[in-house]
């Protein structure tokens, strides 16, 4: 019995879209977040470390990760970092941290999920915080800002093992503010000079 034109269309669209899903699926995003900071000097910051585009609940669930930031030593200074729970517990020995830290000019931040794939669909959505960054602004006058970059060669692998392919990277910045110092000293001097004005005969 032949097959009808419609039949062998919807299938063709079929297979087309099982493989789009699956290209889709093996490839992730990294962003960190907030892509914008404001800060003067003294102030601290954190920015985490977004993965995205895996799928919810789903078999492309993240096992392990190894993450580079690089910054501006000259404007902020690492102070520290924090890892996600979505990988599974460090504390219960569900994922273990293998974090280079502080690298000079860059932060990096990895982990290994000792969890089955099952338990890695439940704590994963499609979005999720890897690593939480913080810093201290140590020089950053009021017009001045600086960058903070997802390094090249970031590796993510899937609960079997696999590499999933990073489609997408994005940074964020940070720019100065004055001081609240500064703002007070300029208000004084505001004050004063309207002060003056008004004692001035007319």
């Amino acid at each position: 019995m032949p097959r009808s034109p419609l039949l062998k269309s919807l299938v063709l669209v079929l297979l087309v879209c099982c493989g789009l899903h699956a290209s889709i699926a093996r490839s992730a995003l990294i962003e960190l977040q907030p892509s914008a900071l404001f800060a003067g000097p003294g102030d601290s910051i954190a920015l985490d470390i977004i993965v995205g585009g895996l799928g919810s609940a789903g078999p492309e669930s993240l096992g392990a990760f190894d993450v580079s930031v690089g910054f501006d030593v000259s404007s902020i200074s690492f102070t520290g970092y924090s890892l996600g729970d979505y990988l599974g517990d460090v504390g219960l020995a569900e994922a273990i941290d293998a974090s280079a830290g502080d690298m000079g000019a860059a932060v990096n931040v990895a982990e290994v999920s000792l969890l089955t794939g099952s338990n890695l669909d439940l704590l994963q959505s499609d979005s999720f915080v890897l690593a939480t960054l913080a810093f201290d602004v140590v020089n950053l006058g009021p017009s001045d800002f600086t960058q903070l970059s997802v390094l090249n060669g970031p590796l993510l692998v899937d609960a079997f093992g696999s590499p999933l392919s990073v489609t997408s990277m994005s940074g964020a910045s940070v720019r100065g503010v004055s001081s609240p110092g500064t703002l007070m000293l300029l208000a004084a001097s505001m004050l004063g000079w309207l002060m003056v004005r008004c004692r001035q005969p007319t």
